[in-house]
C-alpha cells in the first residue's frame, strides 16, 4: 500500500472515530507524524480544551460560571449539566465580546464560523471545528480579529456573503421545522439585505422593500429552505439587472 493511500486512509479512521473535518484531521496527523493514536489524543485533548477556555465565562450553570464548576477532565462525565452546549444568554455574551452588533447581519458571521443550530445555541463540536477549520482561534482576541475581517470581506465576496445567508436560514428556524414564519424571515431579510455590505437596492430600486411589501400583501405561508435559497438568486441577478431581463414567464423562478 502506497504512502499516500495510507495517510488517505488514516484520515477516514480519524474523521470517523472523532467526527472532525477532513482538513482538521490531516493536520492532527501530519503533527503527530502521521502516528493515529497520538494523533488522536492530541485532538481529544485539544477538543476539550479549546471550548472551554475560549467560552469560559459564557455558560453559566446553576448561577456560576462553567470555569468554576468543571474543568475538562469532567467534561463528559457529570450527567447533571449540558456542558457541550452554550446557551441564549452565553451566546449573546459571546457574540459581544467578538465585537459583534446584535442587530446587524454581523450576527450571522460567527454563527456560519462555529455552525451554530440556532440563534441561541452554540454547540461544542461545531465551535471546535469551526475554529479549528479557519486556523485554531483560540484566544477570544484571535477570534474577534477575524470576525472582523470576515465581517469587512462580506462587502466584496459573494460568495462569503451566500454562505452566511444560507446558514442564517439554518439557525434561524426551529430544529423540527423544515420552514420559518413569513414575519421571522422578513426580520431576517432586512438584517441581511439592509446591511452595508450588502444591500438590496440598486441606483432607482428599493428591491428589499418591493420584496417584503409583496409578501405582507400576497403571501400566508411559511418561508422554506427553498423560497429562501431563491430569494438570495432573486437578489443577485436583481442587483446586476434592475430591468429583470432575465426573467421568464414560462422559466423557473426566479429566471
Amino acid at each position: 500500500m502506497s504512502s499516500r493511500t495510507t495517510q488517505k486512509n488514516l484520515v477516514t479512521e480519524f474523521i470517523a472515530l472523532t467526527g472532525a473535518s477532513e482538513k482538521v484531521a490531516q493536520r492532527f496527523l501530519k503533527a503527530a507524524a502521521w502516528r493515529s493514536d497520538i494523533a488522536a489524543d492530541k485532538y481529544g485533548s485539544h477538543f476539550n480544551t479549546i471550548f472551554l477556555l475560549a467560552l469560559r465565562g459564557y455558560q453559566i450553570i446553576n448561577g456560576a460560571p462553567l470555569s468554576n464548576t468543571c474543568d475538562s477532565s469532567n467534561l463528559h462525565t457529570d450527567p447533571k449539566y449540558e456542558k457541550d452546549t452554550l446557551g441564549v444568554d452565553g451566546v449573546m455574551r459571546y457574540l459581544q465580546d467578538l465585537g459583534v452588533n446584535l442587530e446587524t447581519a454581523e450576527i450571522f458571521i460567527p454563527l456560519e464560523i462555529v455552525q451554530a443550530p440556532g440563534l441561541g445555541e452554540i454547540n461544542k463540536s461545531g465551535f471546535v471545528n469551526g475554529w479549528l477549520a479557519v486556523g485554531s482561534c483560540e484566544q477570544i482576541s484571535k477570534q474577534k480579529n477575524y470576525v472582523s475581517s470576515q465581517i469587512q470581506l462580506m462587502s466584496k465576496d459573494m460568495t462569503l456573503f451566500k454562505r452566511v445567508y444560507r446558514h442564517a436560514f439554518f439557525a434561524s428556524k426551529e430544529s423540527s421545522q423544515k420552514a420559518i414564519p413569513l414575519e421571522n424571515a422578513i426580520v431576517y431579510w432586512s438584517l441581511l439585505f439592509n446591511s452595508k455590505a450588502r444591500r438590496w437596492a440598486t441606483n432607482s430600486v428599493d428591491w428589499l422593500h418591493l420584496w417584503i411589501e409583496y409578501l405582507q400583501q400576497n403571501w400566508n405561508k411559511t418561508v422554506n429552505k427553498d423560497m429562501w435559497n431563491q430569494t438570495f438568486e432573486f437578489y443577485q441577478k436583481s442587483i446586476v439587472d434592475e430591468k429583470l431581463s432575465f426573467w421568464s414567464e414560462d422559466g423557473a423562478w426566479p429566471g
